[in-house]
């Protein structure tokens, strides 16, 4: 019993952090889930979810990094998972592909024909959306049409004989890029090709991946003429280690800048640090010692946001809070296009004790973000 028409519905709506998930469809009883170096399709390496149509209720989601979020997904239709062996898929390949959802097909009755995902709480932004889906008994005899209503990619089909790694686009995956706005629902519908009773198809899993705007720089391990003032390099790509051994507090941007969606994310802070959001004019030739880590931002320098962090991430803007380029303005300075400016975080660190005056300032600050508008 397999697909013959499919239509996913994935609704987004915002929260604060910026996430990216891997999800495996499927009871993943006889094909585990992959292990976390598989970035499959995505390049995107990290921990993977179980998403089994039988749940009968959302699953909450943690993402690549293993941390938990607010996320859940949900599917709802078709005749439940399933498992067959394909020999020529091994390894993570199998374990991804083996395991999967039959949507059965319109002539069945129902339920068949339609399963609805449903994805809440994502953090508004632009994504990249991989849908696998591709039968493991008859890759190249059956078939599924993913489309998302919205993306310029437009309707693709999967089919074809995909042995395994590198995954091909239009056989073993479909990718769809489109920007969410807060509230907004994301649609992705999978139907049958013209064959009603003859064509079955699988739906094996997602990667939904968050993509950041804007340049990082300022690292705190070791690679600036300036170094962390007390030896406490962070990992690559991190600002300057701080108490708690994080590694680092590393800062993202995403979103847009045509319509000033942009979302500034620190993780790997103190789990409730107060956290101060910084934009400054110029990037700094050389980089000043700024508490316990290392600034780049200068010239003009505005806080934009000053906010708890929970469980060592924070983001702004948040609900209800004036957007990046709108709070600028409203300190002073406005942002034209064509134009740069520089971010960082800075954040309470009153425990880094290796850190000695006059060097230790009792605060630690991240990586910076150039953003160009």
């Amino acid at each position: 019993m397999r697909i013959s028409n499919l239509a996913s519905i994935v609704a987004l709506s915002a929260v604060a952090t910026a996430q990216s998930f891997n999800i495996d469809v499927g009871q993943n009883q006889s094909a585990p889930l992959p292990s976390v170096a598989y970035g499959a399709a995505a390049s995107q390496p990290g921990t993977w979810v179980s998403c089994p149509t039988t749940a009968g209720a959302p699953v909450i989601l943690s993402d690549i990094s293993n941390l938990p979020t607010g996320v859940t997904i949900q599917g709802v239709g078709g005749f439940g998972d399933f498992f067959i062996n394909n020999p020529s898929w091994v390894g993570d390949d199998a374990n991804l592909m083996e395991d999967a959802s039959d949507v059965g097909n319109a002539s069945q009755g129902g339920p068949g024909g339609l399963i609805t995902w449903t994805v809440t709480n994502l953090a508004a932004g632009k994504y990249s959306i991989y849908t696998y889906a591709l039968a493991p008994d008859f890759p190249a005899t059956f078939s599924t049409i993913v489309d998302v209503p919205g993306a310029p990619e437009g309707a693709q089909t999967l089919t074809g004989n995909w042995l395994g790694s590198p995954h091909v686009l239009g056989q073993s995956y479909a990718k769809h890029s489109i920007t969410v706005q807060t509230g907004q629902n994301l649609t992705i519908l999978t139907s049958r090709p013209a064959t009603t009773s003859t064509n079955f198809g699988t739906v094996n899993g997602f990667q939904i991946v968050k993509e950041t705007l804007g340049t990082p720089l300022c690292f705190g391990d070791g690679s600036l003429a300036t170094p962390c003032p007390c030896g406490n390099f962070g990992q690559p790509g991190n600002g300057c280690d701080n108490s708690i051994g994080t590694g680092g507090s590393n800062l993202t941007a995403t979103g847009s800048t045509s319509l000033d969606t942009v979302v500034l994310t620190a993780s790997g802070e103190l789990p409730t640090a107060l956290s101060i959001f910084l934009q400054g004019t110029t990037n700094l030739a050389t980089p000043l010692v700024f508490g316990d880590g290392v600034r780049c931002a200068g010239g003009s320098l505005k806080r934009l946001y000053v906010k708890n962090a929970s469980g060592g991430v924070v983001s702004a803007p948040g609900a209800g809070q004036a957007s990046v380029s709108a709070q600028s303005a409203a300190l002073g300075d406005v942002i034209a296009p064509g134009t740069s400016r520089w971010y960082q975080v800075y954040y309470r660190d009153p425990n880094l004790t290796f850190c000695a005056s006059p060097a230790g300032g009792s605060f630690n600050v991240s990586n910076a973000v150039q953003i160009d508008w």
